[in-house]
């Protein structure tokens, strides 16, 4: 059972974001993480049972923060603005991203928690732009799944990642405009 949390200060998710980057979740020890945090390490485990909800509670947190959706009066401005704001994510936390997707492979563990509790965060963010989309009468009600969040993220992370190629604003109008666009609008 999930214990209640108590936010993650910016020293505990700078170590823990820093970690990742730097060894990876799978040599990111508990130990390290608090003292880079300058806490003690029954601090942490009072708060959270481990390693896995821990990087979740980072993550959704960042998530919240970093990823909230725009609201310019079009869907076009406000995929323009979730394309810009993912696209940030992608560039800044490309090595983090690439550290607990290869970690998810191999720990269900990690990826259970991921999938649960960062993900629909992800989702949250992406309904409240479409459902303010149809309330302003740009697209037909219908149940979005995961399709809409997914092609964002993937076109982002192949192009940047996957090709090493930039993800300007010339680039993420074409995304907008060639891809997502006529995916919401049929």
């Amino acid at each position: 059972m999930s214990r209640a949390r108590v936010p993650a200060g910016a020293p505990l998710c700078a170590a823990v974001r820093e970690l990742l980057r730097e060894v990876g979740y799978d040599k990111m020890t508990m130990d390290a993480i608090a003292a880079r945090a300058h806490m003690s390490k029954a601090t942490l485990y009072r708060h959270w049972p481990g390693k896995p909800d821990l990087v979740a509670q980072v993550l959704r947190q960042q998530q919240t923060e970093d990823v909230a959706p725009a609201d310019t009066g079009s869907l076009r401005g406000d995929l323009i603005e979730l394309l810009a704001t993912a696209a940030r994510c992608v560039v800044d936390e490309g090595p983090l991203i690439h550290a607990l997707s290869f970690e998810m492979q191999s720990n269900p563990e990690l990826a259970g928690i991921v999938r649960g509790q960062v993900y629909p965060e992800i989702h949250r963010h992406t309904e409240a732009l479409l459902e303010r989309a149809v309330q302003r009468g740009e697209i037909k009600p219908q149940p979005y799944d995961s399709l809409f969040p997914d092609l964002v993220t993937a076109q982002l992370m192949a192009r940047h990642l996957g090709h090493g190629r930039a993800l300007d604003d010339e680039y993420l109008a074409r995304v907008c405009d060639e891809i997502l666009l006529p995916v919401l609008a049929r």
